[in-house]
């Protein structure tokens, strides 16, 4: 009783005779139709009677055909007489553990300290129910568990397995990208951004690993204007543009024209929160600073463009103080996590607790980035040191009470201590903000390492550049 492979066809396209996108999903039929699109890309089989088959007598369908051409059918002992029977192809034990161990990270049980989705994002909540249709995504998947395994218990995975699987994802990646349907997919998208996350569980003790940012930056802009009803898709792109986002900072190799960013963070395809707003704001912040690196180097100097950076800078400054008095209230106004703990329970209380911290903590960090550049093209900038020096002294605050949800919960605040430590005003809150900065790093380093060593981002135009 042979299996006969069938199409790969949704149900909905296959119960209708219709063939089925298979490029996009959901597919175009389901998508204008507003309906379900399941079954996608699953392999099926029909089970046909082989009349040479010994089992076929008994139990199952018989199926002969005249000399006309014409299908006879012999009805089976009990009765029943169905040409052919059409199932799913399951998953094998390989899929189904996968799938169940990567569930178990990103569950909502899971608490804030390792829940994966709400540190990642929310794309990572699709990606079971897309597992066995890319083999990309499927390895990267693969890489991404073994590496948690090993962060959140060594004693699992040793550091090889993590590498082999790494290794064995970028393998798929890399025959996906060279397939011109499936590198337009978004799980091979999905593949990219796994991989990129996966690569802070894989240990460094001299130094951070290469995000590929570059790479994600081309991406974004191969894809272009994010107009995705998918929301697979667009939770997708939304987290890696904001890993591109803060790269492009430090980095004069990712550029993007004032359009290109502007499209990236179109606020009429993403509903914005403040701190969405605030993320906006920021996306002004690169192009501003690479012109202000420009004129303070004497490679375009005018008192004209100055005095238009200058005005731009603060015009930035008083668009992102709305969104910051927004989460700073937020947070400040939230009730003891005791209180919130008797009326919430411990677990959504303190993803409460935490989401207010980091989002307050972002906030700051994009003050201070801005500032950074109004300290640059600035002759008078007293004020703006001391504003970015309280904030940075708050920050320190933060990153001390967020210490209660690291190790993953509280990774974001790594980043809002790199800003801490630009901000600050004098050498010891540095130091504190560096110190603690680096505490926070040895959550993603081998514990095996002897020490940590710290090292250092470099703004493309801060106050070193500052205007004399």
């Amino acid at each position: 009783m042979p299996g006969v492979p069938s199409g790969r066809g949704c149900d909905a396209c296959r119960q209708q005779k219709k063939k089925c996108d298979l490029s996009t999903h959901p597919c175009a039929r389901c998508k204008r139709l507003d309906i379900a699109c399941t079954g996608q890309g699953q392999q099926r089989y029909k089970f046909m009677s082989d009349d040479n088959s010994p089992a076929s007598s008994d139990t199952s369908t018989r199926t002969t055909t005249s000399a006309k051409g014409a299908k006879a059918r012999k009805p089976t002992h009990n009765g029943l007489s169905p040409s052919t029977i059409t199932i799913y192809q399951g998953f094998d034990n390989h899929h189904t553990a996968l799938i169940r161990s990567f569930v178990e990270k990103i569950k909502p049980s899971v608490g804030v300290k390792y829940n994966l989705a709400w540190t990642y994002g929310d794309y990572l909540n699709d990606i079971p129910a897309r597992l066995g249709t890319n083999e990309a995504l499927d390895a990267a998947t693969g890489a991404f568990v073994t590496a948690f395994q090993r962060f959140s218990n060594p004693g699992i995975a040793g550091a090889h397995d993590v590498l082999e699987q790494y290794g064995l994802a970028l393998a798929a990646l890399r025959n996906c990208l060279s397939d011109t349907v499936k590198a337009k997919a978004p799980e091979t998208l999905g593949a990219v951004l796994l991989l990129m996350n996966c690569q802070q569980f894989i240990w460094s003790p001299t130094g951070p690993c290469s995000s590929h940012a570059e790479g994600a930056a081309q991406i974004l802009r191969l894809r272009g204007r994010p107009g995705t009803n998918d929301s697979f898709e667009r939770n997708l792109l939304q987290s890696l543009r904001a890993v591109v986002l803060f790269e492009s900072l430090f980095s004069d190799r990712i550029s993007f024209t004032d359009q290109e960013w502007i499209d990236m963070f179109d606020n009429k395809v993403y509903t914005l929160s403040a701190e969405g707003r605030a993320v906006q704001c920021l996306t002004r912040l690169p192009n501003l600073m690479r012109r202000a690196k420009k004129l303070l180097q004497g490679i375009d100097q005018s008192h004209f463009e100055l005095a238009i950076l200058q005005h731009q800078a603060q015009s930035l400054r008083d668009e992102l103080e709305p969104s910051l008095i927004d989460v700073q209230k937020r947070f400040e106004g939230m009730t003891s996590t005791a209180s919130l703990s008797r009326r919430l329970g411990n677990e959504l209380s303190g993803l409460i607790h935490c989401h207010y911290i980091r989002t307050y903590g972002i906030g700051l960090t994009i003050a201070i980035l801005i500032n950074e550049l109004r300290i640059a093209v600035s002759k008078e900038h007293a004020n703006i040191l001391q504003e970015s020096h309280t904030f940075a002294l708050q920050m320190l605050d933060l990153a001390l009470s967020a210490t209660q949800y690291r190790p993953v919960g509280a990774s974001v605040l790594n980043l809002c201590l790199l800003a801490a430590e630009i901000g600050a005003a004098d050498s010891s809150t540095a130091w504190a903000a560096r110190q603690l900065r680096m505490d926070y790093d040895t959550d993603f380093r081998d514990p095996t390492a002897s020490s940590v060593t710290g090292y250092d981002w470099k703004l493309i135009c801060g106050r070193e550049a500052a205007w004399s």
